[in-house]
């Protein structure tokens, strides 16, 4: 498989459940702005790096459901409301070389 070079229009695709989630992938750079940002001391504050990740990665959900199991609308500050494995499951998603051509929304 080829790697796919990250672009700022990407539009990806992660499945949990019956949730969706719509993200671009994080280049490098910009992952290290992030985690150097809550780095002190040389201490890097893993949990709020990989919220702000996924944060700046994520642009949209389907089937996300409020407290009433209602559907509620994307926005990023709701992205510290998401479960603990959740992030986790997607933050290594963000980093993915080349996703599949399934997952691909572009």
């Amino acid at each position: 498989m080829a790697v796919r070079l990250i672009s700022e229009t990407e539009r990806n695709v992660f499945e949990y459940d019956d949730s969706k989630f719509y993200y671009r992938r994080i280049s490098a750079t910009q992952a290290g702005v992030i985690q150097k940002k809550h780095t002190k001391r040389g201490i890097t504050d893993h949990h709020a790096a990989g919220l702000e990740l996924v944060q700046w990665c994520l642009l949209d959900w389907e089937n996300v459901l409020d407290e009433n199991g209602e559907p509620i609308p994307f926005t990023k500050e709701l992205v510290r409301a998401m479960p603990d494995d959740l992030v986790s499951e997607l933050t290594l998603a963000l980093r993915d070389s080349s996703p599949v051509d399934e997952q691909l929304g572009n």
